[in-house]
């Protein structure tokens, strides 16, 4: 009897922490600037690079662990860029450029650790 239990038990763990996995929702990276930026992203599978021109919404997928965001103007400008960290409708983190100065190309960073 006690080894039934144990097994029922047992599936009903595995089902509790499959359907919490299914129920993370997506982070994504929204870049709001009205000229051109390329910057990169960086986790666990590695670096990519990123580049547009204006506002973009980006699907970094349902990721976990450390996660780096440089996001840089490509021309100098004194018009903000600013970048937001986004699971869901909750926004994570927000970062913007503090360079309002035109000559520079400032960036905008977040590092961050997410979990489950």
């Amino acid at each position: 009897m006690s080894k039934k239990i144990g097994i029922i038990l047992l599936i009903l763990v595995f089902l509790v922490v499959a359907i919490s996995g299914c129920v993370t929702s997506n982070v994504k990276l929204v870049v709001n600037y009205t000229d051109g930026w390329n910057g990169t992203i960086t986790d666990s599978s590695g670096t990519r690079t990123i580049e547009g021109t204006g506002d973009e919404t980006i699907d970094l997928g349902s990721i976990t662990g450390s996660l780096r965001i440089i996001v840089e103007k490509t021309e100098p400008s004194n018009e903000t860029l600013t970048i937001s960290l986004i699971r869901g409708d909750e926004t994570i983190n927000t970062q913007n450029t503090s360079v309002p100065s035109v000559g520079e190309l400032d960036d905008a960073r977040i590092s961050i650790y997410l979990t489950p």
